[in-house]
């Protein structure tokens, strides 16, 4: 068995090690057993942040694909290192304040991971049209309309009274809903091709703000960080890994869409945008769906103006000409875009 096999059958048997443990006793307040709950989890983030380092370093120097997994890596190492901390101060149980030492860590994820995902961009397409930036800002708007809803407003209603509890309280919820609306707002940007280890990087950010959601929504009835689903953020760490030993994708042109997938997403955002009116209609909205709509309203113009047609420009060449006997002769020639000019012998 190779190294590389070696390092991955452990690395998922210690997983399946911490969902077992913590799914047979999950519950609003699951027993602890630290060695599972706070050192073999933090182990499986921390390793995965170094074969995320090892698949850094076989992508191209210099590349952005090299640095779109020193991202990566610099992420998990931080998370990693939040959850040690979060364990050394919070284990032994107890009300957990809000703030805390380990949000400033925790945040700072966010961030390496959208900057990730820029760079994982860059690696695999050479030229992004407009309209396709356009189109992956529509896919953060329709994630984060009702993420809102759904996740932020419930969370909101049981923060903390103080403004700086609160603005803690939903900037992880809020960090989640932005991180996996820009995750899909990649897809238009290098053409829809889920191959390679964005598949990978995918299901590895679908886990760790899955686990995310679903703590912050629980936040008020757990006492400390061991929940029942923990194991989503080791099993988002191995995902990243996992994309790390992948192959690297190539760069391409941006492949042109036509049709009806050209139009899907800005159909489909404002088919959202007008059934948030409509449901607005029958039942209260917070301001910040309101403030949502507008953006995608504002993004359906903006890819009006982008993609709007443009005539077709004619260029005029002149070229002058020395006659041989008869003196000097300007010859015009008018030439359009779409055809080419003989030019006599």
């Amino acid at each position: 068995m190779s190294i590389r096999r070696a390092v991955a059958v452990v690395l998922f048997l210690g997983l399946a090690i911490e969902a077992t443990h913590q799914l047979r006793t999950g519950g609003p307040h699951p027993s602890d057993l630290p060695i599972v709950d706070d050192w073999l989890h933090s182990a499986l983030i921390l390793a995965s942040a170094g074969v995320c380092f090892w698949g850094a370093r076989l992508r191209p120097a210099g590349g952005p694909a090299r640095r779109a997994w020193y991202c990566f890596t610099a992420a998990l190492l931080v998370f990693g290192a939040a959850e040690i901390t979060w364990s050394v101060l919070y284990s032994g149980g107890g009300d957990v304040p809000t703030p805390n030492p380990t949000d400033p860590l925790y945040l700072a994820t966010y961030p390496l991971f959208m900057a990730g995902l820029v760079f994982m961009v860059r690696a695999r397409v050479i030229d992004v049209p407009w309209h396709r930036w356009l189109d992956g800002f529509v896919l953060v708007l329709l994630v984060a309309t009702p993420g809102v809803l759904l996740v932020i407003v419930p969370v909101l209603a049981t923060a903390p009274i103080d403004p700086l509890g609160q603005f803690m309280t939903v900037a992880y919820p809020l960090g989640d809903v932005l991180l996996f609306g820009g995750l899909l707002g990649t897809l238009p940007l290098i053409s829809w091709r889920l191959v390679g280890s964005w598949p990978w990087v995918g299901l590895g950010l679908l886990c760790l703000t899955a686990a995310d959601s679903a703590y912050s929504l629980t936040a008020a009835d757990v006492v400390s960080h061991d929940g029942p689903y923990d194991f989503l953020w080791s099993a988002g760490a191995l995902a990243f890994a996992v994309g790390a030993s992948k192959p690297p994708a190539g760069a391409r042109p941006s492949r042109e869409i036509t049709g009806w997938p050209a139009i899907a997403l800005p159909l489909v955002a404002q088919l959202v945008a007008l059934a948030t009116q409509v449901y607005g209609w029958y039942r209260p909205l917070p301001p910040a769906e309101r403030l949502l709509t507008i953006g995608v309203l504002a993004v359906g113009i903006a890819q009006i103006i982008v993609s709007r047609p443009r005539p077709t420009r004619t260029v005029t060449v002149s070229d002058t000409e020395t006659a041989t006997a008869s003196g000097t002769e300007t010859e015009t020639v008018s030439v359009s875009e779409t055809e080419t000019a003989a030019r006599p012998p």
